[in-house]
């Protein structure tokens, strides 16, 4: 079912970056700027905001799944000229297949609220699947996407960023697409601003 893919796709998030996620944002050599991707079989288009460029030493996709990191444009490519966004964050997309039956995101809202604040939901948030490290700060359902805050003081989910960060699951096509805002270690977002930021993105994603 469709709210299995959505729980499965945060367990890929994290397992896919492998190396360090920043190390195409500290590259000085000039670059182009990717300002979005289209992944999977499905055909996702994968934009973010006004600032935000595709991390592609970062990210990998296959016809089955994908999973994108998005970081200031200036940085990635080395040029200082392309804008900038307005926070100093990460964010990442995941895309899973959907399942062909069970109800969609928008119609899970109380199911996902029990399953992230029981021990399995809390150990699918944690980087490393220690539920006993993670707390939610928030969870609720907006225009069909359910969205969720979460602390993991276990470890960062990427190397880099602060333990609090900003997740939405939304249905698009046949697939499940997880969406996730990090604030930078060294220079923290609030928690109005990575979700401002995480709407920005997900209004970019529905436009599929």
């Amino acid at each position: 079912m469709r709210l299995t893919v959505a729980l499965t796709t945060v367990a890929f998030a994290v397992s896919a970056c492998g190396e360090n996620p920043l190390a195409g944002l500290s590259n000085s050599r000039s670059k182009a700027a990717q300002t979005e991707i289209t992944v999977t079989a499905d055909r996702i288009v994968l934009r973010g905001p006004t600032g935000f460029c595709v991390d592609r030493e970062s990210s990998k996709h296959r016809p089955a799944q994908a999973f994108v990191v998005f970081g200031n444009c200036a940085a990635i490519s080395g040029n200082e000229e392309l804008p900038q966004p307005f926070v100093n964050a990460i964010a990442t997309a995941s895309v899973l297949p959907a399942g062909k039956n069970g109800p969609t995101i928008g119609e899970s809202e109380t199911a996902l609220e029990e399953f992230f604040n029981s021990e399995s939901g809390k150990a699918v948030l944690s980087a490393t699947g220690d539920a006993g490290t993670v707390e939610i700060l928030d969870s609720f359902t907006r225009n069909g996407a359910f969205f969720v805050h979460a602390r993991d003081t276990g470890a960062p989910l990427l190397t880099g960023t602060t333990n609090t960060y900003w997740r939405g699951y939304f249905d698009v096509k046949n697939s499940v697409v997880a969406l996730s805002v990090l604030g930078l270690k060294n220079t923290p977002i609030s928690s109005a601003d990575g979700l401002q930021t995480l709407y920005d993105f997900g209004n970019v994603l529905m436009e599929n």
